[in-house]
């Protein structure tokens, strides 16, 4: 496992965070916050009954606790939460991430099977089955993303996940459903699932210039996933 240096990533951030305040860069509004302490840390791991993975759990203690990349993990008056984050069901981090294309396919059962007025005896009936059948898809549909914190939105619905439970603790997964119904792994230079550090330290690395955004491996983790989006990451 590769160790992480996270004393200078946070240099490194804050070197960043001071370059682009100086340029007048709007993203200087969304400098980082400040680091959690151990005892903060514990705190949010025990109301949503989970261990965070190791990589993001170093980063919260000697980075920062987030900001504009990733969400900031913040306590307001209702407890631990991602700033700006509307998606990840807080009540269910610790249910295990699914298999993804049993989920899928749950789902699928649902929307490939509506429901047809002509089958009911009134629009009454029709109606009440209706809210029910349409509860129980859009449960289908959540059920594909337990597990997981909507860490980074990256626009037009598109996200990136962190499993924090079941089998890929610690991978970062990309929310394709807006133009394929996937969810799918992202990936390092090396093919291998990306952890958190592998992620994070890739967007700072792109952000301070020292690696060449192009095809392939200089495209940036998160956006990799588009690259081939079609047959590979849709099929």
């Amino acid at each position: 496992m590769r160790t992480t240096d996270w004393d200078q990533v946070r240099q490194r951030l804050l070197a960043l965070s001071e370059e682009r305040a100086g340029h007048g860069d709007g993203s200087a509004a969304n400098a980082p916050a400040a680091p959690l302490t151990e005892d903060q840390v514990s705190e949010a791991e025990q109301q949503f009954g989970i261990i965070f993975p190791a990589d993001y759990r170093g980063f919260l203690l000697r980075v920062s606790a987030g900001g504009h990349f990733p969400r900031e993990l913040r306590r307001g008056p209702d407890g631990w939460h991602w700033v700006g984050d509307q998606d990840t069901d807080l009540t269910r981090l610790g249910t295990p991430f699914p298999d993804h294309d049993a989920a899928l396919a749950a789902s699928d059962e649902f929307w490939d099977n509506p429901l047809r007025e002509a089958d009911y005896a009134n629009p009454e009936e029709f109606q009440s089955a209706l809210a029910v059948w349409s509860e129980a898809a859009e449960a289908a549909e959540r059920d594909r993303v337990t597990g997981a914190v909507f860490l980074k939105g990256h626009g037009h619905n598109f996200s990136a996940l962190l499993v924090v439970s079941g089998p890929q603790h610690g991978e970062m997964w990309f929310d394709g459903r807006p133009t394929c119904d996937r969810l799918n792994p992202l990936l390092t230079d090396e093919g291998r699932p990306a952890g958190f550090a592998d992620w994070y330290l890739d967007w700072l690395n792109h952000e301070s210039g020292s690696k060449r955004r192009s095809e392939g491996k200089g495209t940036p983790i998160w956006l990799r996933w588009f690259d081939t989006w079609g047959e590979e990451n849709c099929g």
